[in-house]
């Protein structure tokens, strides 16, 4: 018994100092170290992001190790998670967060592990997302209830707010559109941000505007203020593309009289404007001198792409909408370029500006489509983009009013076709139109057809440069109509044959007038129509009727458009109304003709855009009124008025 009591004892002894041995070794098993980080630092792009956390929880002895996630938004695991180690070692871990889209559309913050029933947590694996609007989201604006909340709905839709189809060319219908502040009143907050304003409301989810990739304004305004339906908007109140307030706006376009103005004042004909940028000396912004990068400068966050408006007066109707688009749907522009064509003309003096590093090529004044993308580009330098001054080779016509013609006849449209000229050098490779020449940048340039028009649109395969030296502006608009003579697409009813510089300024952040460099982007040279009728030859009007021609520094075209029907002249006459009558159905299509004069006036035939199926070319008077107060631009913007010449 003893023996066996003996044997027991030892039995149980055994038993018992295995156990104290595991226990022992479980105790041992200390957690000494645990990592974790994030797959990417900063996400930028489409959201809700996902981002995974990867990391290590190292222990010391065999063991079982529990451990939970815990995160900055104050979230914690819900369930204990368990580790079991054979021996000493270190287990790989990981979890995810997705996170992030219109309400949230910026985020700081981290994850980490926590060991359960003890003090260790893993240093802070710490991120960053900025989520990018909706692509090719866009949303518009009016600051008035006159013809400007038709320009708003045009812009987006091709219709006033009657629902009339008044704009051929519009915001691409695949677009995401919303026409916002329809029936509301002193919406100012809704562009104020609220790091300038503590009412600054421009991440609201509907009516806000920085939170579409596109925003466009149509209002009245002046180089330091712009009505919102009520109140005021200014530059100094907004901060457009702010990530880190809840903003994701990449473009902002505004029509509005010198919002943007740059420049000395230029007094000429009793009037003074803001047309001459290129002049600008580097001083404070005042009447006498505007400084668009010290006015808009602190208005761009560094996510926004660029923000464009008008230096001068600015005309702001159907017809100026649909000529932004027309230059990007059908003539190959950039967006930049789209906005600076599309409302310039020799009057009208549209600019862009944005954030970017040194080299103004890199930053989004290149853009040659909309991306919804942040601004990448850094945020050392300010950079503007304008056209110049015109150079004409030849004159357009000067009409006074006792010498338009009683009687035309009608100019009908014929089915279109090719030049011979034009026909020689195409070329098809896999079912591609191509046209070689070494005056297009690559050598060489796709074509795109509008069957109903004719209209061609060409544009070169190769990417363009900038060149360490410059051609002179006439020797770029030469070898562009050397390149079109080639193709067959002069003849007899060539008109005017313009070009205009597309300049370019930089500045440092906070520099000075010495710290301006320019440049030159090149030269677009447009070739207007001209038809003959009888004893009388009249210049073509409206988007149609020309020729433009994108050439860069180097003298390489890089787009070439022609929309440029077919015409017959047929028998039928059409009687013509006096100027004095068309004048005067102008004048009654002012709310207050009192209050305004008129700057200029046009006579022609009007070819409409590419993309508009036309059987005839009418003939139309264009009236263009201006404030004869410019102190009251606010109240009375300038009108740009369209009548028909027949007399019926």
């Amino acid at each position: 018994m003893y023996t066996s009591a003996r044997m027991n004892l030892t039995g149980i002894s055994a038993v018992i100092g295995a156990l104290l041995f595991l226990c022992t070794q479980t105790s041992q098993a200390a957690v000494t170290a645990v990592t974790l980080s994030p797959s990417v630092k900063l996400f930028s792009g489409d959201c809700p992001a996902k981002v995974t956390f990867s990391g290590t929880i190292k222990v010391n002895a065999p063991g079982t190790v529990s451990y939970i996630f815990t995160r900055s938004d104050g979230a914690t695991d819900t369930a204990t998670r368990t580790l079991k180690f054979l021996k000493a070692g270190s287990k790989a871990v990981s979890t995810s967060w997705t996170l992030g889209g219109s309400a949230l559309p910026g985020y700081k913050g981290w994850q980490a592990i926590k060991i359960v029933g003890t003090a260790i947590e893993s240093p802070h694996a710490e991120f960053e997302i900025a989520c990018d609007p909706i692509l090719n989201s866009a949303r518009a604006a009016h600051g008035n209830t006159d013809w400007h909340i038709d320009t708003a709905n045009e812009f987006l839709f091709g219709r006033d707010m009657s629902n009339h189809n008044t704009a051929a060319n519009f915001a691409p219908a695949s677009w995401s559109k919303t026409h916002i502040h329809t029936g509301l009143t002193n919406t100012a907050h809704f562009y104020n941000d609220k790091t300038k304003d503590a009412a600054g409301d421009d991440t609201d989810a509907v009516n806000g505007i920085d939170k579409p990739m596109l925003f466009f304004y149509a209002g009245h305004g002046n180089p330091t203020t712009w009505n919102a339906l009520g109140t005021n908007g200014h530059p100094s109140d907004t901060l457009l593309g702010n990530i880190a307030g809840g903003g994701q706006l990449r473009y902002y376009w505004q029509c509005s009289c010198e919002v943007f103005a740059h420049g000395p004042q230029v007094c000429s004909g009793g009037d003074c404007d803001y047309s001459q940028p290129e002049n600008f000396n580097g001083s404070a912004d005042s009447a006498s001198m505007r400084n668009v990068f010290e006015r808009w400068g602190p208005a761009l966050g560094k996510d926004l792409r660029m923000a464009c408006g008008v230096s001068t007066l600015a005309y702001c109707h159907e017809g100026n909408v649909n000529a932004i688009w027309d230059q990007f749907n059908n003539h190959g522009a950039s967006v930049a370029e789209a906005f600076i064509n599309g409302l310039g003309s020799s009057t009208v003096k549209p600019l862009c500006i944005t954030r970017g590093g040194s080299n103004i090529a890199n930053t989004p004044l290149y853009d040659a489509t909309f991306t919804n993308r942040r601004n990448a580009s850094g945020s050392s330098h300010l950079h503007i983009l304008y056209a110049g001054g015109t150079q004409t080779q030849q004159p357009a016509f000067i009409w006074k009013p006792e010498l338009i013609p009683h009687i035309l006849l009608r100019v009908r449209l014929v089915t279109p076709k090719d030049p011979p000229e034009f026909k020689t050098r195409l070329i098809t490779t896999k079912s591609i139109e191509q046209i070689r020449d070494a005056n297009f940048n690559g050598g060489s340039a796709v074509l795109q057809r509008n069957e109903q028009s004719g209209a061609v649109f060409l544009r070169a395969s190769g990417k363009a440069v900038t060149p360490r030296a410059l051609l002179s502006e006439t020797a770029q608009r030469e070898g562009a109509v050397a390149l079109v003579r080639k193709l067959g697409w002069l003849g007899e009813d060539t008109g005017v044959i313009s070009s205009k510089k597309l300049l370019t300024a930089s500045m440092p952040v906070g520099g000075r007038d010495a710290d301006i460099t320019r440049g030159e982007k090149g030269s677009i040279v447009t070739i207007n129509r001209r038809i003959k009728n009888g004893n009388q030859t009249l210049d073509v009007l409206g988007l149609g009727g020309r020729i433009d021609i994108m050439v860069g520094g180097d003298g390489k075209v890089q787009t070439a458009s022609r929309t440029w029907r077919d015409v017959k002249i047929d028998r039928e006459e059409m009687a013509i109304k006096p100027y004095e009558s068309a004048f005067k159905e102008a004048q009654n299509l002012l709310q207050n003709p009192d209050a305004y004069k008129l700057a200029d006036w046009r006579f022609g035939y009007k070819e409409e855009a590419a993309n508009v199926a036309q059987q005839e070319l009418p003939v139309i008077f264009e009236f263009d009124f201006v404030p004869k107060n410019r102190e009251a631009l606010l109240d009375f913007p300038p009108r740009q008025i369209e009548i028909s010449a027949e007399a019926k």
